[in-house]
């Protein structure tokens, strides 16, 4: 969602609120991208602080992503908290980082850039079904939460090869 914002740049000390709703059903990174199961309109305050913007606003998004042991989906709602503060004339003079202003071009403030921001920071770093995941065989692909299979377990590393016949020569 685009927001024209020119009022707020030109007038000193102004705040305006306005309800944002994604447009898209699928949030997507750079090598990914997840389904939204639910998202909520959010309101986004945008206000004008002597010679800096403030855009403030959360929410909850709801994504469908895959466990990291079993690839089963799981849903995982990750809360949206918005607080930036942008130095306008820094952002005239070119010096502020691109990252920080990604989401506004000129007097256009896109909504949706911005919340897909704050989501990347609020991914978390593990997703698990359950705490327990027993995650997949690495014989033979098998859920191992929905069965037990055949497979050799007692896989040894080939690292410690060297040391296994040490051990070997030792008892011998």
């Amino acid at each position: 969602m685009l927001i024209n914002i020119s009022e707020i740049l030109t007038t000193p000390s102004i705040i305006r609120e306005y309800t944002a709703e994604p447009d898209s059903d699928r949030i997507k990174l750079r090598r990914t991208s997840y389904k939204v199961a639910h998202h909520e309109p959010f309101l986004l305050k945008v206000a004008r602080e002597d010679k800096k913007l403030r855009v403030t606003g959360d929410t909850e998004m709801t994504l469908i992503m895959p466990c990291d042991r079993c690839l089963e989906d799981v849903s995982v709602t990750i809360p949206v908290k918005i607080d930036r503060l942008i130095d306008l004339d820094s952002l005239k003079d070119g010096n502020q980082d691109v990252d920080e202003v990604s989401f506004m071009d000129g007097c256009m403030l896109d909504a949706d850039i911005l919340v897909k921001d704050e989501i990347v920071v609020a991914l978390p770093t593990k997703i698990l079904c359950k705490e327990d995941c027993r995650g997949l065989c690495p014989q033979c692909g098998a859920n191992l939460n929905k069965v037990s299979c055949d497979c050799r377990t007692d896989h040894a590393d080939p690292r410690m090869a060297a040391i296994r016949d040490i051990f070997r020569d030792y008892n011998e």
